[in-house]
């Protein structure tokens, strides 16, 4: 990786060679010995731009943090390999920008893939506190999954669901997370959940919140 960091922008670039290797005592009805070389080339680059504003009658710095990060692994025939302790990343602002869709190293995704994502954050400029950080994200396919966990279905989207985010310090010990994403496809709200933190000076912490994963989830803590 080769990362290059300024005051308004940066640029990381990133070369990857992943190799693994398998020797089983036991793989039924597949090869026990297997092997796999897979490269991935990425880059991450953003810009950062700052403006002095006014945010409920307070003076605000305002930022606009526009990113994109495009990642390109090849395809590579892994459905001989044993899945022992991998899945697929749950879809979230952080696996935006992941390289591999995957948590573990049995499976490497192929990916062909652009993440656009901009983020506009409210900085009180005496205390660096955040009252307000909202962030908008979304990944574009160029190309069809091929590489796939058992039992799971190939995505052959051109694009992804829309994440939506906002998050900030309220003052008192307040503050507040909440999240949605919207699936472009029908128009419809896929999950959602927002969250509101209150901690007091002698550390005592009071949580509220609910959380919302269509057909399976709906829960209030």
């Amino acid at each position: 990786t080769w990362p290059v960091e300024r005051a308004g922008w940066f640029f990381r670039p990133k070369v990857g060679l992943h190799m693994t290797s398998y020797q089983l005592s036991q793989n039924p009805g597949l090869p026990t010995t297997l092997s796999r070389t897979v490269p991935t080339v990425s880059v991450d680059t953003g810009m950062v731009f700052e403006r002095d504003a006014s945010f409920f009658g307070r003076n605000v710095r305002q930022t606009l943090e526009p990113r994109m990060f495009y990642v390109r692994t090849p395809y590579r025939d892994q459905a001989s390999m044993p899945v022992f302790d991998s899945y697929e990343a749950d879809f979230n602002f952080s696996q935006l920008f992941a390289e591999n869709r995957f948590i573990g190293n049995d499976r490497i995704g192929d990916a062909n893939q652009l993440t656009a994502a901009i983020v506009s954050r409210f900085i009180e400029p005496r205390t660096g506190v955040e009252s307000l950080r909202l962030a908008f994200g979304q990944r574009f396919y160029f190309s069809d999954q091929r590489v796939t966990i058992p039992g799971a279905l190939d995505r052959t989207d051109t694009r992804s669901d829309i994440l939506l985010a906002a998050s900030g310090e309220i003052g008192n010990g307040f503050s507040y997370n909440a999240g949605v994403q919207y699936a472009v496809a029908d128009g419809s709200l896929p999950r959602g959940s927002a969250s509101v933190r209150w901690r007091g000076d002698d550390g005592k912490i009071l949580n509220a919140g609910v959380r919302y994963l269509r057909d399976e989830l709906g829960q209030l803590d």
